[in-house]
């Protein structure tokens, strides 16, 4: 059991847990087994990184009393012998692991990984509340928490401010991360999921603003020719000017991932035409890897 006694530090910080988190932790406990990994290894990454830091300036301390120098010195062997153990566990920590989370909204969380529990509290009274916002953070950098809270949306979202996609595995695929509106993207693993991710969401903003920009020079009376479609970067080396049609009639917006040196193809291509002319449609790029590159 990774659990040992640090004097009164752990009771102090089950005292002050933050409600965010733990509601947060209640939801995550419900949802898939995707969202729970994430949450773990984002926890106990955070974990190591707090015990790390308390261990290493803890060296600097300095004690007059005997007494104070051997309660120093055995909490700094606890501590490393807990680090060890933490990491450990994180390298033993897979997609296949079975993840629980025991949110007590009047203690710390505990999350057991293959049965063997943890306990999620750092090891500072005062960063107890700075170490749970990290970890939200960044498990809503992967997820969209909002979504996951079940509250309603304040407004329908436009084109450009679709909902955040999420993650699924498959046996045969691998890691695919697909959009709300039918953007699936396949990966080979999950290696480096967080700038995965932002390129995904970044390719698919860019396309939205485009659908949006051909959609509006449609209804003021512009032909669009799909064929003809080309991109240049401006002299701004920030705004993309989108040429339309043979007649040479462009659009100027601002994209961050497509450009003069990464023209559109399909399958992008394909699914901007459907869903300008108002259709649904799912395309699927596969070895999206070359996408980071």
């Amino acid at each position: 059991m990774l659990l040992f006694g640090l004097g009164p530090t752990w009771a102090a910080d089950a005292a002050i847990a933050k409600k965010p988190f733990h509601d947060l932790a209640t939801r995550i406990a419900e949802s898939d087994k995707l969202a729970r990994y994430d949450f773990a290894s984002i926890a106990l990454d955070e974990l190591i990184t707090a015990y790390q830091k308390s261990y290493r300036e803890s060296a600097f301390e300095q004690h007059q009393k005997s007494r104070a120098q051997l309660k120093l010195a055995r909490w700094r062997r606890e501590s490393k012998s807990f680090i060890d153990q933490l990491k450990s566990q994180v390298q033993a920590l897979s997609y296949q692991s079975r993840i629980d989370i025991e949110p007590d909204h009047s203690g710390p969380l505990i999350i057991f990984v293959d049965n063997t529990p943890i306990v999620i509290s750092g090891p500072e009274i005062a960063e107890a509340g700075s170490m749970e916002q990290r970890i939200i953070d960044r498990y809503c950098q992967l997820h969209d928490c909002a979504h996951e809270s079940g509250e309603p949306p304040t407004k329908t979202p436009s084109a450009s401010h679709v909902p955040r996609g999420g993650w699924r595995i498959t046996h045969r695929q691998g890691a695919i991360y697909e959009t709300g509106d039918g953007l699936i993207f396949v990966f080979r693993t999950l290696d480096d999921r967080a700038d995965k991710q932002a390129r995904c969401e970044t390719i698919a903003r860019d396309l939205r603003i485009l659908v949006e920009q051909i959609q509006k020079a449609q209804r003021a009376g512009y032909s669009v020719e799909w064929e003809q479609l080309t991109i240049a970067t401006l002299h701004d080396g920030i705004t993309e000017q989108v040429v339309i049609n043979r007649a040479g009639d462009y659009l100027n917006m601002d994209l961050n991932y497509f450009g003069q040196q990464r023209g559109l193809a399909q399958p992008f291509l394909g699914w901007a035409a459907q869903r300008s002319a108002g259709k649904a449609v799912s395309v699927v790029i596969a070895d999206a890897e070359k996408l980071i590159r």
